[in-house]
This record gives structure tokens, C-alpha cells and sequence, in this order.
């Protein structure tokens, strides 16, 4: 996959499903406490969308073939990937004020762990179907011959 597509594609679903685990914190806390407003400042979806980018660059270092970590075991980078892309997100929720206390920190955690889960069951289909769309085009030439 091509690294912009790939950046490109990370990037809207990690904003997306941190958009929508807020949402469904927001409707939890709206149901235990009764809270009919959400109180988001102006810039939090334009936080969320640059955190996205920012673990969306950081996954290039998984699919790099030049890099200096390609000695490392493949499970040993997906849990340095894991814990440096931890770092992001509970840095940039301290930034933009996602959470001030643990209380509110543990949700972002919960987030964070089914984002990464989801962003790599989903990534990992885009893969395979794009290797299935190439596999295809080359029997489609060979057939031709």
C-alpha cells in the first residue's frame, strides 16, 4: 500500500473511532449523570484528526523497509508501536484537555485499546484486498497471453 494512502486511510479511522468512543462516553455520562450537554471546546475535533495524523505517521515505522527496527521481532515493534502511539494519545488528550483526573483518563484508555484494535483489523483487510485486486489484474494479464 502506498505510504500516503495508508497515512491517509489510518488517519480517518483513528479520527473516527476516537470521535465516536468520545461520543459514546459523552452518551454514558449523559446517562449515569444526567448531563444534557456536551461542554467540548472548538478545537477538540481539530485535535482529534492531529492526533489521528500523528499515530497515522507513527505506523509507518511497522511498514518501513528501510528502517532501523526491521532487526527487531515483528511482536516486539507492534508492542513498541503500541506503547509509543499510548504516548500520543494520553500526551495529546493532556494537551487538548480530553481528561484532568484518572477518573476521566481510564475512558481514553478503553478508547485507545479498541482504536488500535480496530485500525489494525481494518488496515490489515485494506492490505489483503489490495493484494487481492493485484493478484487478480496480474491473472487478468496472464490470462490475456
Amino acid at each position: 500500500m502506498n505510504r500516503w494512502k495508508l497515512i491517509f486511510n489510518q488517519t480517518l479511522m483513528i479520527s473516527t473511532a476516537i470521535l465516536f468512543g468520545l461520543g459514546v462516553e459523552e452518551f454514558i455520562e449523559f446517562l449515569v449523570n444526567g448531563d444534557e450537554w456536551m461542554n467540548w471546546q472548538w478545537f477538540i475535533p481539530l485535535s482529534v484528526i492531529f492526533t489521528g495524523f500523528l499515530c497515522a505517521l507513527a505506523s509507518l515505522v511497522l511498514v518501513d523497509e528501510d528502517s532501523s527496527l526491521k532487526r527487531i521481532n515483528m511482536k516486539l515493534r507492534i508492542f513498541i508501536h503500541f506503547l509509543a502511539l499510548f504516548v500520543v494519545v494520553i500526551g495529546c488528550g493532556y494537551i487538548f484537555n480530553w481528561y484532568n483526573t484518572i477518573k476521566q483518563l481510564v475512558p481514553i484508555m478503553i478508547i485507545y485499546v479498541l482504536t488500535y484494535v480496530f485500525v489494525w483489523i481494518a488496515t490489515l483487510w485494506v492490505f489483503k484486498t489490495d493484494e487481492k485486486k493485484i493478484n487478480d489484474a496480474i491473472k487478468d494479464i496472464r490470462d490475456e497471453d
